[in-house]
């Protein structure tokens, strides 16, 4: 990889740490924005790559409580991952799996 090319790369990553937006924005929100760019994609490409728009892709970043499940899915879809129901009475909580939790460092227990 060329010089210039990490550079890019590196400027593109957010400066907020996955811990802290998980806390401010859910755990949703922080996964798709950490694995976006893990991935190096813009919201731009992966709006494009999933058929929405980048509105869509940031609202899903920002923790939008309101989102259209269609969309959602196919966004998932290009970042390799899927959404799973589990039985249980967590009212207003969004978890992710354990091995998520883990490579992002969200602290699972602490995110809303």
């Amino acid at each position: 990889m060329h010089q210039w090319t990490i550079i890019m790369a590196s400027l593109r990553k957010s400066r907020t740490s996955a811990h802290d937006r998980a806390s401010e924005y859910g755990a949703l929100a922080a996964t798709v924005s950490l694995r976006r760019e893990e991935l190096d994609l813009r919201q731009a490409e992966l709006a494009e790559l999933a058929g929405c728009s980048t509105r869509f892709v940031h609202a899903i970043e920002t923790g939008k409580s309101t989102l259209q499940l269609d969309k959602l899915l196919s966004v998932l879809r290009v970042l390799g991952l899927h959404l799973a129901l589990e039985r249980g009475q967590r009212e207003g909580t969004v978890t992710i799996g354990k091995e998520l939790a883990h490579l992002y460092d969200l602290g699972q227990d602490e995110v809303p």
